[in-house]
C-alpha cells in the first residue's frame, strides 16, 4: 500500500517537472513560479493569480524592473485591465536623441520633422515581472509575462505582429549604464567642429558598440493571429549607423547561451527553415516615413546572385509602451550565409563597409589583396587579368548588384560605405557557394536611393557614384566582356524587377497593411496623424521607379557608348506547364496566355535556354522578326536582336 504522502510526493515531481500546480488540502501548491494566466491578448480586464512554492514570498513590478525585496509583495490577486490610461513613463523622455535639443538648429522637411513627447496616453500593455523569496532570502528566477487588454478596440494592430520587449528600464535609460539615452556619454563629449548640425552623429550612449553595451531582456513575439510563438531571455544592442541618433532606433536581439541556454531562436520566422541566432528590429535608417524602402528593394531583387533579406512588420511595445513600427529581418553575419548558402560559418569572411564583420584577422589580407589590390590595379582591358577577376569574384553576383543599386539611383554613402561581400575562406565542394569567389549583399538602401528628386536632375549623379566612387567598378567598365554582361543584365533587371506592374502590386498591399500602423507610429513620435505624410513618403518612392526607366536607360546607353537602339524582344511558349525558358539572367514572367515582352538594347545578343519538365520533350524555337520565320532546334540559342524587334517561341511536346 503507497501512502498518501508518498502518492502527493510522487505527484508533485510530475506535476513540478510539467511545471504546474496541484491541488494539497483547499489550496494549491507548487514547484516553481507560475501565473494563472499566460501572455497573451484579451478583450475583458481579469485577475491574474501568481503561486510560488509553500513557504516562500511573491515579489512582483509592473514597471519592467528587476523584482527583489523592494518590489511589491504579492498578497492579493492582481487586477489586469487595459492599461493604455495608465501614465506615459518612458515615452515621455526626452533624453533619448540629440533630435530633441536642436530647437534652435535649421530645420529640414517633413522627411526630418520635429520629434514631439506624446500629449495623449499611448498604447500599453501590462508587464508583470514577478519572483519568490525563499526561507534563507535567495530570489527565483524571473518570470515575465505581458497582457494586451482591449486590443480588439484599437487601431494599427491588424495583420501585424506584436513584440514586447522588457528589460530592467536603466538598462535603457540610465545615464551611466542605459543604451538608449544620451547618457554620460554625451555629456562627456565634445563634439567635433562642423558637426553642430549633424546631430544624428553626436556622441552618446545609443553609439557604443560591443559586448559592453549589450543588455539582457526578455522577449515575446506574437503573430498576426495574436498567438505567442516566440518568449526568449536574450541580449539587446542598439543598431545602425547614423540612423542610431533616430528615435525610434533599430536593435539587434542577440540569442546566447548565458541568457537561456540555448544560442538560437528556435522558430522558423521567415519560412526558410531560417533558426536565426541574431534577430534584427529595423526602424527604417533615414526612410523614417515611408520605412519601405530596404523591404521594397529587398522583394524586387529576390532571387539575382546576391544576398537579400526578408521584412516582417511588426508592432513593437518596450517596458510596457507602444514604440514604433519596426521589421523584423535578418541580420547578415556567419550564421544567415551558413544556412542560406550551405557552407560552415566558421568559414566564412565576410565584409561590411571595408570592414572585416565575419572572421580572422588576417582574413583582411585576402580581401586587401584580391580586391582592394588586384580589382583596383590589375588591366581590366587585358582578357587574360579579367579571366582572373572572374575567378577570384562571382562576376554575375557583382553585376546584379551594382546593375540595382544604381539603377535606383543610390549614392551619397554608397558605394564609399554601405557595400557588403563574403565568401568562403578554404574552398568547399560540398557547396556550390563554396568555390572562394566573393559574392555581394544588399542591405541599407534608405538613404540616397528611390527619392523623386533622383529621377531626371541627379541621374548622371546618382548614377555615376558607382564609377566614381568604386575604384573596382570603374577598371572592370574598361572591360568590354563585362560591359555586354552589365548592359544585358540590366536591362534583364528594367525588364522584370523593376516594372511599373510589379512595383505597384507590392506598394498597393504595403499601404493597404500599414496605413493605420503608420498613422499610430507618427502620432506616437511626431504628433502627427495626418496619413497623407506617410502616403505622400511612399507615392515618392513609387514615383521614382514608375518613372525612372527611360532616364537611366538612356544614361546606360551614354555612359557605356552603345550604338544601338532600344527594341522588342517577345518570348513565347506554347504550353506553360510544359517547360520552362531563361531569357539572359531571368526566367520571363509568362501572362496566362504564356506569353512576355521586355526591350533590350540591339547591340548585344540574347541568350535564350529552354528546359522541359518531366514527360514533355524541346522541339524547337520558332524565330520571328521582319525578313523571316525560321525554326532551330538547339535548346540553347544566342540571337541577334534586329531593330524592328524579335519574336521568339519555345515549343515542347509530350514524350
Amino acid at each position: 500500500m503507497i501512502s498518501r504522502r508518498k502518492v502527493l510526493f510522487i505527484l508533485a515531481a510530475i506535476c513540478g517537472s510539467l511545471g504546474i500546480m496541484f491541488l494539497v488540502g483547499d489550496k494549491y501548491a507548487v514547484t516553481e513560479l507560475t501565473f494563472s494566466r499566460e501572455s497573451g491578448f484579451y478583450e475583458q480586464p481579469f485577475t491574474l493569480k501568481i503561486y510560488a512554492p509553500p513557504g516562500t514570498e511573491i515579489y512582483y513590478t509592473l514597471d519592467g524592473s528587476e523584482p527583489d525585496e523592494n518590489a511589491i509583495k504579492y498578497t492579493e490577486p492582481i487586477l489586469i485591465a487595459d492599461a493604455t490610461e495608465n501614465e506615459n513613463v518612458y515615452s515621455m523622455r526626452t533624453d533619448v536623441s540629440a533630435g530633441f535639443l536642436t530647437e534652435n538648429i535649421a530645420r529640414y522637411s517633413m522627411s526630418d520633422p520635429q520629434y514631439a513627447v506624446p500629449d495623449y496616453p499611448v498604447d500599453k500593455c501590462t508587464v508583470v515581472r514577478a519572483a519568490y523569496r525563499d526561507a534563507d532570502g535567495n530570489f527565483s528566477e524571473i518570470k515575465t509575462e505581458n497582457y494586451f487588454v482591449g486590443f480588439d478596440h484599437k487601431i494599427g494592430y491588424d495583420d501585424l505582429y506584436v513584440m514586447s520587449i522588457v528589460t530592467d528600464p536603466d538598462c535603457l535609460f540610465d545615464d551611466e549604464t542605459g543604451i538608449y539615452v544620451l547618457g554620460k556619454i554625451y555629456q562627456e563629449t565634445e563634439r567635433l567642429a562642423g558637426l553642430d548640425e549633424y546631430w544624428w552623429w553626436w556622441n552618446a550612449n545609443y553609439h557604443q558598440r560591443g559586448m559592453e553595451w549589450e543588455r539582457s531582456a526578455e522577449v515575446q513575439l506574437f503573430d498576426a493571429d495574436r498567438q505567442l510563438i516566440q518568449s526568449k531571455s536574450c541580449g539587446i544592442r542598439i543598431q545602425g549607423g547614423g540612423s542610431r541618433g533616430n528615435v525610434p532606433r533599430s536593435m539587434n536581439l542577440y540569442a546566447r547561451d548565458i541568457y537561456d541556454g540555448e544560442g538560437r531562436f528556435y522558430l522558423d520566422l521567415f519560412g526558410s527553415g531560417y533558426m536565426a541566432d541574431t534577430i534584427t528590429l529595423f526602424a527604417g535608417g533615414d526612410d523614417k516615413v515611408s520605412k519601405i524602402k530596404d523591404m521594397l528593394m529587398a522583394r524586387l531583387t529576390e532571387g539575382r546572385a546576391f544576398a537579400t533579406m526578408h521584412y516582417i512588420p511588426c508592432a513593437m511595445f518596450l517596458d510596457g509602451e507602444y514604440w514604433g513600427v519596426y521589421w523584423i529581418t535578418e541580420k547578415f553575419d556567419d550564421a544567415y550565409l551558413g544556412y542560406y548558402y550551405h557552407v560552415k560559418k566558421n568559414n566564412v569572411i565576410m565584409i561590411k563597409s571595408a570592414e572585416l564583420a565575419e572572421g580572422n584577422e588576417e582574413d583582411n589580407e585576402i580581401y586587401e589583396e584580391q580586391i582592394m589590390k588586384y580589382m583596383v590595379d590589375a588591366d581590366m582591358k587585358d582578357e587574360g587579368n579579367y579571366q582572373y577577376a572572374c575567378e577570384l569574384i562571382d562576376m554575375q553576383s557583382y553585376i546584379d548588384y551594382y546593375a540595382s543599386e544604381i539603377y535606383i539611383g543610390r549614392c551619397n554613402d554608397w558605394p564609399s560605405g554601405n557595400e557588403g561581400l563574403w565568401r568562403v575562406r578554404e574552398k568547399d565542394e560540398d557547396s556550390i557557394y563554396g568555390d572562394g569567389k566573393w559574392r555581394w549583399m544588399l542591405f541599407d538602401v534608405n538613404s540616397g536611393a528611390l527619392s523623386s528628386g533622383l529621377i531626371e536632375a541627379n541621374t548622371i549623379a546618382s548614377a555615376r557614384s558607382g564609377i566614381e566612387h568604386s575604384a573596382v567598378f570603374n577598371n572592370l567598365c574598361q572591360n568590354p566582356d563585362f560591359q555586354k554582361q552589365f548592359v544585358i543584365t540590366f536591362m534583364d533587371l528594367a525588364n522584370t524587377a523593376f516594372t511599373k506592374e510589379r512595383v505597384d502590386a507590392i506598394v498597393r498591399e504595403y499601404t493597404e497593411l500599414m496605413t493605420e500602423p503608420m498613422q499610430v507610429h507618427l502620432k506616437r513620435f511626431w504628433g502627427t496623424e495626418d496619413t497623407a505624410v506617410f502616403l505622400d513618403a511612399v507615392a515618392d518612392v513609387q514615383n521614382f521607379l514608375d518613372c525612372r526607366r527611360p532616364y537611366i536607360v538612356q544614361y546606360l546607353k551614354d555612359e557605356f557608348g552603345l550604338t544601338g537602339s532600344l527594341a522588342s524582344v517577345e518570348v513565347e511558349v506554347n504550353d506553360t506547364d510544359a517547360g520552362k525558358v531563361m531569357l539572359n539572367t531571368i526566367e520571363p514572367p509568362f501572362d496566362e496566355n504564356g506569353k512576355w515582352s521586355g526591350e533590350y538594347y540591339t547591340d548585344y545578343p540574347v541568350t535564350l535556354t529552354a528546359s522541359p519538365k518531366e514527360g514533355y520533350r524541346f522541339a524547337a524555337w520558332e524565330v520571328k522578326d521582319s525578313r523571316q520565320t525560321r525554326t532551330i532546334q538547339e535548346e540553347t540559342i544566342e540571337l541577334p536582336i534586329p531593330e524592328e524587334g524579335i519574336s521568339i517561341k519555345a515549343i515542347y511536346e509530350k514524350r
